[in-house]
């Protein structure tokens, strides 16, 4: 998730030309290509009336406005089912450590349980962002997992599903010890499934694709007017300043367009994406001081990236 912007104009004026030169050198050739054609060499017949180009310009508005809308509506399900989980992950350790019975709290076996049910929890929040994240393979878990654990997960197509079924079995197995009380073992029960609704709400973002004609024809749509607007303008204005004025209204409505398509898959690990790591860290530092643990990482700093951006990865 992106910080800050860097302070310096220059730095954030070549950032956006960096990242976005192809789209501004195809519009300055279309607009110097019209301008030469109609002005230089005086092919009128190629001038486009205005009216036709800014009913496809307003088309195209209403087109990108709703598509960012959705787009928007996506990335901040995505932050709020993330939110859920940090709340979800707080409130398990806390029942963890907790539901114990008083005869049991200073049981060793128990106590071990604990601390492995717990790193078991931090190892599926980083297992699900890299199964969000099409990761081959989440190099955390070798830190938090048994060897049992490790071996159990070979060949599973989906990691953090199985892992959520090995905490239900570890669950099941102190309530037969009588570690826990049969109600204390339905709440935990309870947490475990919510765990499961933010996994399936987070799969269901990544997985759902935005409708491939809506995306399809705003393409389309935006092609088009930016191939027509230079020869409207050229009609229009009638001397050189066609050419920045033509840039710049093409380089608004792309902006407005990649902005949708970035902002509508917010898992890919991106500058602007919702920030799973520093999401995964505050739970893996909730929940290791939880347990008394000593070595606790660091809370997951901004990242300063080309031109001075900040952001949280």
């Amino acid at each position: 998730m992106i910080v800050s912007f860097s302070k310096s104009p220059f730095k954030r004026f070549f950032g956006i030309v960096f990242w976005n030169k192809w789209p501004l050198i195809f519009y300055t050739v279309c607009a110097v290509g019209a301008y030469i054609l109609c002005v230089t060499f005086d092919f009128k017949q190629y001038v486009l009336p205005a009216v036709p180009v800014s009913v496809l310009g307003g088309a195209l508005a209403i087109f990108l406005g709703f598509r960012n809308s959705s787009a928007y509506d996506r990335w901040w399900e995505a932050r709020k089912i993330w939110g859920a989980l940090v709340n979800n992950s707080r409130s398990f350790g806390m029942e963890v450590l907790t539901y114990a019975k008083t005869q049991h709290r200073d049981d060793k076996q128990m106590q071990e349980w604990k601390d492995v049910t717990i790193r078991r929890h931090i190892a599926w929040v980083y297992a699900l962002r890299s199964h969000l994240r099409k990761e081959s393979f989440c190099e955390v878990l070798p830190s938090y997992l048994s060897k049992e654990d490790m071996e159990s997960l070979k060949g599973a197509k989906n990691i953090p599903t199985q892992l959520m079924l090995q905490q239900g079995k570890e669950i099941a197995v102190a309530f037969e010890k009588d570690w826990i009380e049969e109600f204390r073992f339905n709440a935990l029960i309870g947490t475990l499934k919510k765990f499961y609704d933010d996994q399936g709400k987070s799969e269901r973002i990544k997985n759902t694709i935005f409708p491939y004609y809506y995306n399809y024809f705003t393409r389309f749509f935006l092609q088009l007017f930016t191939l027509c607007l230079p020869f409207a303008l050229v009609g229009l204005l009638g001397n050189y300043l066609m050419i920045p004025v033509s840039v710049l209204i093409s380089f608004a409505f792309t902006i407005l367009n990649k902005t949708g398509e970035i902002t509508e898959t917010p898992f890919e690990g991106r500058a602007a994406d919702t920030p799973l790591s520093a999401i995964c860290r505050t739970i893996e530092i909730d929940l290791l001081q939880m347990i008394g643990e000593e070595n606790i990482p660091e809370a997951q700093g901004a990242i300063e990236g080309k031109f001075g951006v900040k952001y949280q990865p």
